[in-house]
Parts: structure tokens; sequence; C-alpha cells
């Protein structure tokens, strides 16, 4: 109501108020007439917004597993010996068994300190703090901790201090392979003066550094035995452990930070203190010292091609194991073969188990050269083998670490230094520390295989390694998986056809319209709620999209797929059949066993087939009638949600564009304006009567002077 003025004065006994409102009454009922329309509408909307929802969620979720052949197709693998290798086999794999040898199995590069940390300081006990464990030798680190405060007290100015707490104290550098390789990965470790005496930084932040170090590494120090350790996430040769210090001679400046010439010194005193070991299964194997420079011979370099300098003719069948004649020097025969090759750009390792040296050729090493991806070609001309660099400008390197001190490098030096007069040997002092990891060996079905991890993926079944021996892997359907899934996907599908019945058929009180604001006003909330439920219900009752989307899901199952190539073409025929009149399935579990023992595929072309053909014109289309069930579901749900979205939209907003989201903001524009015609015309019925008051007030007065004279 708008502002009132005070009736009655005249004393005409007009109740004004009253007869506004009932003035208004024909306004009043119009615009709420407009209010239950435009809340009618926004309850249908809400309504197709939730369906929307539920089958979006059917389809991109529920129905999309059973697309999945690892649902309508599931395979299961048993090994005679799981402790050696177990599997696991894709929908795809064959149904058969395969034979597996494990020859060796693969490792990480993985090292740890086989003895408590040593301490320079000797009087820090077991101290977690790097500047006790490099200790402060001048011989090892340029100012020790009490002249580091000395230098930053005799600073003229903060940035001369920053200066020197930002200095480079220790630095090295940790890379996850060859050094050689291009794909290698090096980063610097290093800590400043102010993080070892300000910070007190620990093992523990040399191991965070290590994790952070994007190497694919992690490391971790072990308070209660006093150890520091790091693992090479991935297996194999190639995964490596490097670390390396430099030989400063002077310091460098770089980004305006300087690392000084002893941080070399320091980092050489902290790797060497962490005593680090090759962990090799359950045997450790100790790691040598950094010192400033190798007097070992790592490699062989020639630039363009290198040539064998055999004496004896070599053959393509010369075996590996012949090259090297003296009895008293190692033999790859024994105990194996490793090497890494180098183009100029990058890096391969030949790795041969002993078993694998002893039986190979010149022609199987030439094949294996040939095939690392290299630039580098082998061959074999007038008895001697060449190596060939595709770009004659870079050299050919073989290398073996020198500081590798195994009978296999050994061996591998003897068999390289005979082929091509290589000069490796083994060295007892180096600056850099590598470890690598080893490649399995894995033979499957006769053919060998190099592993880098516990896992290999042949033929698409997964082996997982265990132990070196022999087993042999036995491939079938999983049909009780199989039974599982589709009971799983009647019982999915039966939840969906039996709410949308539940929407289609929902009762529709007739008796209960939209509740107006003044209704509302006099009931309590209880009654609110239970009168809004009854009004609400039957809103999607008999609704032509919900009913399409119904008929469409029946019709796919009991529509016959024509693809598939078995009698076993109908959900029927597999067991899956309506027990209501309303869509409602059930599964005979004995007729789906019986048919998948008759056709194991049946299930995967009923559910899955694409349904794809081409017409005359060589067009591309989908033939319904071809089409797998759950293609066809999805297709045809995915089809009325179109039609949903433009309609309804898929939120409660009516700013969506759609066609229910456009009438009722056309509604509320529309209440909008007659709200502010009905308050003018209110205003006017006020005034009206205001003009009528005064009127009778002013005749009032009249009539009195006149009673009065008389």
């Amino acid at each position: 109501m708008s502002v009132q003025g005070i009736y009655g004065l005249s004393g005409s006994g007009i109740d004004v108020d009253s007869m506004v409102k009932v003035g208004m009454l024909n306004k009043q009922s119009q615009y709420d007439k407009m209010y239950k329309k435009e809340v009618k509408n926004e309850w249908i909307k809400e309504a197709y917004t939730s369906l929307y929802s539920d089958l979006n969620t059917f389809k991109t979720s529920t129905m999309s597993t059973y697309k999945m052949s690892y649902t309508t197709n599931p395979m299961t693998a048993a090994s005679t010996n799981s402790s050696v290798v177990s599997a696991t086999a894709n929908a795809d794999a064959a149904n058969m068994s395969h034979t597996v040898k494990v020859n060796s199995v693969s490792s990480n590069a993985y090292v740890q300190s086989e003895s408590a940390i040593t301490r320079n300081n000797a009087s820090a006990g077991n101290s977690m703090y790097i500047k006790d464990i490099i200790g402060g030798s001048s011989e090892v680190i340029r100012m020790d901790e009490d002249a580091y405060k000395a230098a930053l007290d005799g600073a003229a100015t903060e940035e001369d201090k920053n200066k020197i707490r930002n200095e480079v104290a220790l630095s090295f550098e940790i890379s996850n392979g060859d050094l050689k390789d291009k794909n290698t990965t090096t980063a610097t470790i290093s800590f400043t003066y102010a993080e070892l005496y300000d910070s007190k930084q620990t093992l523990n932040d040399l191991a965070a550094k290590i994790k952070n170090a994007n190497v694919n590494m992690t490391a971790t120090y072990d308070s209660t035995n006093d150890a520091f350790s790091i693992y090479q996430k991935d297996g194999g040769v190639d995964n490596q452990i490097v670390l390396s210090v430099k030989n400063r001679t002077a310091d460098e400046t770089k980004d305006g930070v300087t690392t000084n010439a002893k941080a070399d010194d320091a980092a050489r005193a902290l790797i060497n203190n962490l005593n680090l070991a090759k962990v090799d299964g359950d045997s450790m194997t100790s790691l040598p010292e950094l010192s400033e420079a190798s007097d070992g011979v790592s490699s062989k370099s020639s630039t363009g091609s290198m040539t064998s300098v055999n004496t004896t003719a070599y053959e393509k069948n010369t075996s590996l194991n012949s090259i090297v004649a003296d009895v008293d020097k190692k033999k790859i025969g024994e105990y194996g073969l490793s090497f890494t090759i180098n183009d100029g750009t990058a890096s391969k390792t030949i790795v041969y188990t002993a078993e694998q040296a002893a039986s190979k050729s010149i022609n199987d090493l030439m094949k294996d050269i040939n095939g690392t991806g290299l630039n580098v070609t082998a061959s074999l001309a007038d008895g001697k083998l060449t190596l060939t660099n595709a770009d004659s400008t870079e050299d050919i390197t073989l290398s073996i670490d020198a500081m590798d001190t195994t009978e296999r490098a050994e061996a591998s030096r003897e068999f390289l230094n005979t082929m091509f007069n290589a000069g490796l040997a083994a060295g007892t002092k180096t600056n850099t520390l590598t470890v690598t990891g080893t490649n399995g060996s894995v033979t499957i079905d006769g053919k060998d295989y190099a592993t880098t991890s516990s896992k290999i993926n042949v033929a698409n079944v997964t082996y997982n390694v265990g132990a070196v021996g022999s087993a042999t892997v036995s491939i079938s359907q999983d049909t009780d998986k199989l039974i599982e899934n589709v009971k799983k996907f009647v019982e999915d599908y039966n939840k969906m056809i039996d709410s949308l019945n539940s929407k289609y058929n929902e009762t529709r009180y007739s008796d209960y319209d939209v509740l107006t604001k003044s209704q509302e006003n006099a009931m309590t909330q209880d009654q609110i709620t239970k009168w809004n439920e009854k009004a609400k219900s039957g809103l999607l009752y008999h609704d032509q999209t919900l009913g399409k989307i119904i008929s469409a899901m029946r019709e796919a199952i009991y529509t016959p797929v024509d693809s598939v190539d078995s009698n076993y073409n109908t959900m029927m025929s597999i067991g899956i059949e309506s027990s209501t009149d309303r869509g409602h399935l059930r599964l005979d579990e004995d007729k789906l066993k019986k048919a998948l023992a008759a056709d194991p595929d049946c299930v995967y072309q009923l559910f899955s087939a694409s349904g794809d053909a081409v017409n005359a014109k060589g067009e591309s289309y989908t033939d319904y009638n071809k089409e797998g069930v759950i293609n066809r579901i999805t297709d045809k749900v995915n089809e009325n949600l179109k039609t949903m979205k433009s309609y309804a939209g898929t939120s409660s907003s009516a700013s969506d564009g759609s066609t229910l989201g456009d009438l009722i903001l056309e509604m509320q524009t529309k209440m909008s304006n007659f709200k502010t015609m009905m308050d003018a015309f209110e205003k006017s019925l006020y005034k009206k009567y205001d003009a009528m008051e005064q009127a009778i007030q002013k005749l009032s007065m009249q009539m009195g002077y006149i009673s009065n004279g008389n």
C-alpha cells in the first residue's frame, strides 16, 4: 500500500482502506496469475535441470564404463610361478599361454652410507649440521664460522655483508645419466655461507635440495642409523646417480653470485664423509673417495670412425667370447659385457648378461649397435669391425667408468682393449662418482626383452618380474568378472529407467497450485513445505521428451544387434529381459554363462559394437541396427539432452538462453511492469477517495451553517 491519509474525520463512516483493497482485487488477481505461472516455470526448469544432470552423469560416467573393453571382455592371467613372474592382461590380449624366462632382474641406482657419517668437527657428535660434517679447516673451506662472523662485522655496508652471506661455500653437480648424453639432466647443489652458518642447514636440507633438483631422485637422512641415501626413481643402466665436483682454480661469479674456489674442496669433504656405497640387492659395494683427478682411463674416442685392430679376420659368426684369447684374462662369457657408445650428441649402453655374451656373435653385436638409434653404424669388411659416425666431424666414444671395479667391467675393458686397442684402465682416484642401475633380461615366447623396471608389457600382457626363473603365464577370459559387470549394468540401467518412469508417471495434484505470497503469510513453514511437495509433484508427468528417452532406452535393449557374428545377438539371448511392463530388467545368470561358453565375445559385441557403416556414396554413418546397446543408449540420451538443454538449460539460472529461461525473464519483466502500474492505480484510488472525503467535509460544514442560521 502507498502512504495513506487520515480518513473518516468528516463523519461519513466510509472505510477507505477497505474500499481501496476491494478496488485492487482484480489487479492483484491478475498479478497472482502471472506470479504463479512464473514460479511454475521455475519449478519445471529445476525439474529439467535435475533430470539433465542425472542423464548426463548416466551417459558420461555410467554408460561409458560399459563401452570399455576391460568391462565387456575382461581377461585374467595365471602364472605357474608367481614369485618369478605374475601378470595382468587387458581385453585385447590373446587367449593363450606364454612361456616366460627371467634371465635377470633390473635394478635402480641406489647409494647409502655403509657406515656412520664422518664429521670433521670431532666435537660435534652426531650433528646433522653440514658445517660440522665438512668442519672448519682452511684446507676444506675458505671461512669457518668465526671467520664468517668477523667478515660480516668488518663489512662497511649492508651490500658488502650480503655479498659475504651469498657467497657459495659448497658446490657440486648431480646428474641422472651419462654426462655425454644430451638427454641427461644436471643440477647444481650448493650452500651459501649464510645457509651453513646463519640458517644452520642440515642433512635434511641436503636431501630436500636433491629431491627438488629435477633429476628424478629422492634422498633421505636416517638420523636413527646416521645414514644418508640417494635413490634413482627409474631403473636400468641409462638411469644413473652421478655426483661431480669441479676443480676450480679461482673464484667464479655468475648472475651476481660468487662461488669460491674452495667450494669444490668443501663439496668433496661432504660427499666423502657421507661414506656412500652402492646398494645392490642385499649387498653393498664401497665407492671410492673423490679427489681432484682420476688416474684411470674411462674412454676411447675417434673422429668419424673407429676400426678394430684384430690380426685374425672376424667373421659374422665369430663368437664375442673368443675375442679375448688370453686364458688369464677375464672373459665376457663368464662375467657379461657392458660399455657405452656416444656419437657426439647422445649415448647408449650395450649390456649383455654372461649367458647372453657367451652366445652372441659379431653379427649380433653389430645388430645391437645399429639398433641403438645413434648416428653410429657398425659394419664388417675385410675381417675388421668398423664403427662409422654419420657425421664425420663428430667423435665416436667407447667408455667404461674407470671407477667401476666389478668383474664385468674388467672383462668389458679386456674386450674393448683387445678389439679396438682402447687403452681403458680402472682408476683409483676420481672427481666423479657414478652409480648405474641394471637392465633386466626377460625371454617371452622365445624373444629377448631388456627391462628397466619390474614391469614389461608385451602383446597386451603386463608382466611383473620378481626373480630369476621360469614360468608359464596363461591368459583366459575372466568369466566371473564379466558376469559381475553385466549384473552391474542391469543394476545401473534399472536405477535410471525406474527413476525416469517415476518422474514420467508421478501423480499430479491439480488441487495444489503455486501459493501466493499472501497465502504463504497465512500458513506455517511446515504447511508451506507439505503444500509445495504436492504442488511440485507430477511436473514432468507424461512429458514428451522424457517419454522419448524411456522409449529409446527400451528399444535399445530389445532391438537385435545385427553386427554380432553369432546367434547371441539380442539381450534376451544372453539372459537379459524385462521383468515389468515399464522396462525394468532382470538377469538370468545361468543363461548368460551358457552364452559365454558358446560365444565368449557375445557380450563385448552386443554392448560395444560401433555400428560404423558407409553408404553407397562413400559417406560414413552409424547404422542403428548394427550398433551395440551401450552406444545406442548413449546416442539417444545425448540427442535428447540437446533438446532438453535448448528448452530448459542446464542450471536453475534463467539467464542461460533456454526457452524456459527466456519465458521466466519475460514474465519477471511483465510482473515488474504490472506491479508499477498497480502502485499507480492504488495511488489514484486513494486520491479519488481523498477528494470525496474533502467534498463530504465541505458539504457537512455547509449543512451545519444552514442549521445554525435557523
